[in-house]
């Protein structure tokens, strides 16, 4: 029996050495009704933090907290000068705060031998914020409750759209460990939103702007059409279609804590 005797250490995760906490730097862009075709032509600085549970080698869950930027300007537009002519710009902010679940191509594990690599899939739900604004005589005028179609006014049914809006963010990535605590990786993500308005442009034609005149402020009237050529009768907008903004990057996160080592014979 002593012959055959041994012993040995097992190891079992706990809740600590499933969870990671990590940061994501990259850029973010949009496609929309004043970038329709051109991937990544505007993209922007971004960065957020998250938090990973492990809930097995394949599925794990996710929190996050996001922050980027978007922006579009018809001056920049190479593929149609009636798109030039509209004048059209915005920028906003975005904050996001969300949550969901990644799906690893390949069993992993930080620190684990046998776990190298895999790429893998997310979907999430996110709550952002949003807040366009655009470049008028050197000021930076918030669009929102300008109301350039005519919102809150007789001229249109709907009233001013909300900062607050849902996405739902799904992608792609890699991730790779790096030592026996930390993950290194790289990821890119779609939002699939639910307005229009991110760009502060949503309808297909310009608003009367006699009537707009009647009923809005000078303001108003100025940037509901800047159209270099003073036309109301050209394209404003799209509205078959929502917008949408990426977000991309390279991520680092660290393993909280280490498994619990138990012993056995």
């Amino acid at each position: 029996m002593l012959l055959f005797h041994y012993s040995a250490y097992a190891q079992r995760q706990n809740n600590l050495s499933r969870s990671e906490v990590g940061v994501l730097v990259g850029g973010s862009y949009y496609i929309g009704d004043l970038n329709q075709f051109q991937h990544f032509k505007y993209a922007k600085p971004a960065a957020g933090i998250f938090y990973r549970f492990n809930i097995n080698s394949r599925v794990a869950s996710r929190t996050f907290v996001m922050y980027g930027s978007v922006s579009g300007n018809d001056n920049q537009n190479t593929y149609a000068e009636v798109y030039k002519n509209r004048n059209l710009s915005f920028a906003t902010d975005i904050f996001e705060v969300g949550t969901g679940l990644e799906f690893n191509y390949f069993p992993f594990q930080i620190g684990h031998s046998k776990y190298r690599g895999t790429g893998y899939l997310f979907a999430e739900i996110a709550y952002f914020q949003m807040n366009p604004t655009t470049n008028y005589n050197g000021e930076t005028i918030e669009l929102r409750t300008i109301g350039t179609e005519g919102q809150n006014t007789p001229l249109n049914s709907n009233g001013y759209y909300s900062k607050n809006q849902l996405a739902i963010p799904i992608g792609i990535g890699f991730k790779y460990p790096f030592g026996k605590s930390f993950c290194i990786g790289m990821e890119y993500g779609i939002r699939k939103i639910f307005t229009d308005y991110l760009d502060d442009v949503g309808n297909n034609r310009y608003v009367d702007p006699v009537k707009l005149k009647e009923y809005s402020s000078p303001l108003t009237y100025a940037l509901a059409n800047r159209s270099l050529d003073g036309s109301q009768y050209g394209p404003r907008g799209n509205n078959s279609t929502s917008d949408w903004y990426f977000m991309f990057g390279i991520t680092l996160s660290m393993k909280l804590g280490n498994p619990d080592e138990c012993f056995k014979h």
